[in-house]
């Protein structure tokens, strides 16, 4: 990369740092993540430290990621588009480091790699993911945005891009590590619509009108799953529940649904800052082996059409 375009990258990062409260850092490409550096650094209590993606999870810069994270002084980890000057191979990161620390025992991370802050549109993208912790709606977006940007980058999109996360279960620093990205048609797995109907919010009607075990979940906190049975009187408090009941057709195996809905593998595909919605549960992606099976009806239907389609040709 030439020193133009790393001078013209370096402005844009003042920019963006300028734009959510922050001062960049002197020589941002030349100041190594060791704690050397600390005495090179600004005065600021809020700046970017800008470091190449490889010293994230490596294992030479394990201790002092460390040190900062029991220190308590990185709020957030962006990952940005732009190659660091000297290993195209490798992104430039955002360490946003804050001493005042708003958000005390976490860490956000957010994935910026699909926005180009050279273009306006994409600056305000990410300073959008930059300042708020939910996606607030279009209306509230402190950097207003191309109504299509917005719907294709940051509605549909923004829990696979931020993501917040307790700063004790944090080791490695790479947003990727912590966000999940979704992989539809994933090899071994299925999508929660797949294979339950999903009823939220449920009243007592919904489990009343039950003919079929279902499973009950918290959209607080852990999913905390449950099986309920139909035709019996059951003493719960539907606020802050999810009911997911299994599509025509499924033989679910219940005692290995409730151990998939507790696994972290699940538990990192929904937000962790709040309750979780409709939206957020149909999309979570399942083992799809041992989950459940076809009912003999359905079985038999596939089986007479394949016979329809033989005898035909």
């Amino acid at each position: 990369m030439s020193k133009m375009n790393v001078e013209v990258m370096e402005q844009l990062l003042k920019d963006l740092a300028a734009n959510v409260g922050y001062d960049l850092i002197p020589a941002p490409f030349d100041t190594p993540f060791e704690e050397a550096s600390i005495e090179r650094l600004t005065d600021s209590k809020q700046f970017f430290w800008t470091v190449p993606a490889s010293v994230l999870n490596s294992k030479e810069h394990e201790d002092f990621r460390k040190m900062c994270i029991e220190a308590d002084i990185i709020d957030t980890v962006c990952t940005t588009s732009f190659s660091w000057p000297s290993d195209e191979g490798d992104h430039v990161v955002i360490l946003l480091i804050d001493v005042t620390r708003r958000r005390r025992g976490s860490i956000k991370f957010v994935d910026a790699t699909a926005w180009d802050i050279s273009d306006e549109t994409d600056m305000a993208a990410v300073c959008n993911m930059l300042i708020h912790d939910l996606f607030p709606g279009e209306h509230h977006l402190a950097f207003q945005m191309n109504e299509d940007a917005m719907d294709e980058g940051l509605d549909d999109c923004w829990n696979e891009q931020v993501c917040i996360y307790a700063a004790c279960d944090v080791n490695s620093l790479h947003p990727n590590d912590y966000l999940h990205k979704l992989g539809y048609g994933k090899a071994g797995m299925c999508l929660v619509a797949d294979v339950f109907d999903i009823r939220f919010p449920i009243t007592a009607k919904d489990i009343a009108e039950l003919n079929k075990p279902a499973i009950l979940l918290s959209t607080t906190g852990k999913l905390s799953p449950q099986i309920i049975e139909p035709k019996k009187d059951v003493n719960y408090i539907f606020d802050d529940k999810m009911l997911l009941v299994p599509n025509d057709g499924y033989q679910v195996d219940f005692e290995f649904a409730l151990q998939l809905f507790g696994k972290e593998e699940v538990l990192r595909q929904l937000p962790i800052t709040r309750k979780i919605t409709l939206n957020d549960m149909w999309r979570v992606q399942l083992e799809q082996s041992g989950l459940y099976k076809k009912s003999i009806n359905d079985l038999l239907a596939l089986l007479n059409e394949c016979n329809g389609v033989a005898d035909n040709s």
